[in-house]
C-alpha cells in the first residue's frame, strides 16, 4: 500500500539524516519539501520533486493524495522530526489522509542537538514551540514552568516572540533578570553558535530563525 511519508530531516547537517530517511527517499515517485531540505538528498531523489512552499501547501497535499491513490509513494520532507513542530500535524489536519495513509520516519530535532550541545538529560525538562503561534494559553504555560523551576527547550517565533521578547515577558512577570539562557543558533550548520547569556543581558539582542531557547538551565548545563 503507497504512503505519505513524513520525514524528519534533522536539524540540517547531512550527517544527522538518518539512513531510514535516505532509504524513503530514494524509493518515493514525488519528493515534497522546502529548497534547504531537498538539498540534502541531492544524490537520493530518483522521482519527481516538489518546492515547498507556504503558498503551495493546499495544492501539494492534493498532489501526494492523488499519488498515493494510484499507487506511488510520497516523501514528504520535514525539518528536524515530523511530530514536534514538524508537518505531521499539518498532514494530520488537511483532511486529505486516512491514518493509514500516514508513514512517519522520526528524525533529529533541533531540541535533541541543542540539549546534546549543553549536556542536558532533556526527560525532566518542558518542551515548548512558538513557531505557528503565540497563545496567550501557551505563554501561561510557560511562566508556569519557570516559576516551577523547571528547564525549558524552546523554539522561539521571530517575528513576534524572538528570544528578547521572551525575556523581556519573563521579566515583566517577576522572573530574576539573572536567570540563566543559552541560545543555539544553527545547530550541527557549519555556522552554528551557542550563546550563553542571562534573560537581561539577552534583551538588546538579536538572533537568527533558526535557533533554539534553553531557559532556566540548573547544574545539569555545562558552562
Amino acid at each position: 500500500m503507497a504512503k505519505i511519508n513524513i520525514v524528519g530531516v534533522g536539524p540540517g547537517s547531512p550527517d544527522y539524516v538518518t539512513p531510514a530517511a535516505r532509504k524513503v527517499v530514494q524509493n518515493a515517485k514525488l519528493v515534497v519539501g522546502a529548497q534547504r531540505s531537498i538539498d540534502l538528498f541531492t544524490a537520493d531523489i530518483k522521482g519527481e520533486k516538489v518546492v515547498l512552499t507556504a503558498k503551495n501547501l493546499n495544492d501539494v497535499l492534493r498532489q501526494s493524495a492523488e499519488c498515493i491513490k494510484v499507487g506511488e509513494n510520497v516523501a514528504l520532507l520535514s525539518t528536524g522530526d515530523p511530530g514536534f513542530s514538524g508537518l505531521l500535524h499539518t498532514v494530520l489536519e488537511s483532511g486529505f489522509f486516512n491514518s493509514a495513509d500516514i508513514n512517519v520516519i522520526p528524525g533529529i530535532s533541533s531540541i535533541q542537538a541543542c540539549a546534546a550541545r549543553l549536556n542536558i538529560s532533556w526527560d525532566n525538562t518542558r518542551l515548548f514551540t512558538f513557531h505557528d503561534e503565540v497563545s496567550d494559553e501557551e505563554k501561561e504555560k510557560l511562566i508556569s514552568a519557570v516559576k516551577c523551576g523547571r528547564t525549558i527547550l524552546l523554539l522561539p517565533n521571530s517575528r513576534g516572540f524572538a528570544p528578547k521578547d521572551i525575556a523581556s515577558f519573563l521579566i515583566e512577570l517577576d522572573i530574576d533578570k539573572k536567570t540563566p539562557v543559552y541560545i543555539c543558533e544553527n545547530i550541527t550548520l557549519e555556522n552554528e553558535k551557542i550563546t550563553s547569556s542571562t534573560l537581561g543581558k539577552i534583551l538588546g539582542n538579536s538572533f537568527g530563525s533558526l535557533c533554539v531557547m534553553v531557559i532556566k538551565a540548573d547544574s545539569e548545563v555545562k558552562g
